[in-house]
């Protein structure tokens, strides 16, 4: 019997996912607090407060739930809002967008922190040194304010292949680019094209057009 119980768990695929057990031990939760968010995750939209159906799942005394479930809601991980059942009776309903927040402003971080270091390494490598502090600091602008690393790197390859490699001209050129609406090297490309369209001309590439010196 115990033997065709292991076998039957160890076929079991249990998944609870990566992010919401990253965001329960950067929050400090103790065991039984993230017992109680990974319950209420997996009753989805309408998870409510079920004391007695937690106790049998997780053998917790009721007075550990409600002190787990007070942390939790200190913690502004979880907001209680008031919905009708379809009894047409108010209830409790625990609503987990705070605690997904938290896990979309990690993701956010963290993709944050992976566009810095590519950026950075490519800038390493066409420089052959490390960036001084200034220049991380510009570069660390240009995200702060959005720009996408497409764009950036459009703008490296621009001053490049210009022969004027300096940080503050690839500033220059990525603030005339935003000024124009641009997001990703693809629209310096559509732009470009409709250029030689409307004044019937020779295709002007990407890297052969003095962006600074345009008139409009």
């Amino acid at each position: 019997m115990g033997d065709t119980i292991v076998k039957l768990y160890q076929r079991q695929n249990f998944v609870i996912a990566e992010d919401v057990l990253r965001a329960i031990r950067k929050n400090n939760l103790t065991l039984d607090e993230a017992l109680l968010i990974i319950y209420f995750s997996h009753m989805k939209n309408y998870a409510m407060l079920d004391i007695d159906d937690i106790k049998a799942k997780f053998g917790m005394d009721e007075i550990d739930i409600m002190k787990a479930f007070a942390h939790i809601t200190e913690k502004n991980l979880i907001a209680i809002k008031m919905e009708k059942n379809r009894d047409n009776k108010m209830e409790e309903i625990i609503d987990l967008t705070p605690f997904y927040e938290s896990i979309a402003m990690d993701l956010g971080d963290e993709k944050r922190k992976e566009s810095v270091v590519s950026v950075f390494t490519a800038f390493e490598q066409e420089l052959g040194r490390p960036l001084s502090s200034m220049e991380t600091s510009l570069i660390n602008n240009w995200l702060d304010k959005g720009i996408q690393e497409d764009l950036i790197y459009a703008a490296l390859k621009e001053a490049i292949f210009n022969g004027t490699f300096t940080l503050r001209y690839i500033d220059a050129i990525i603030s005339e680019w935003s000024r124009k609406g641009f997001k990703s090297g693809s629209d310096v490309d559509v732009y470009l094209k409709k250029r030689k369209n409307t004044k019937k001309k020779n295709a002007e590439d990407l890297f052969d057009y003095n962006w600074l010196d345009e008139d409009e």
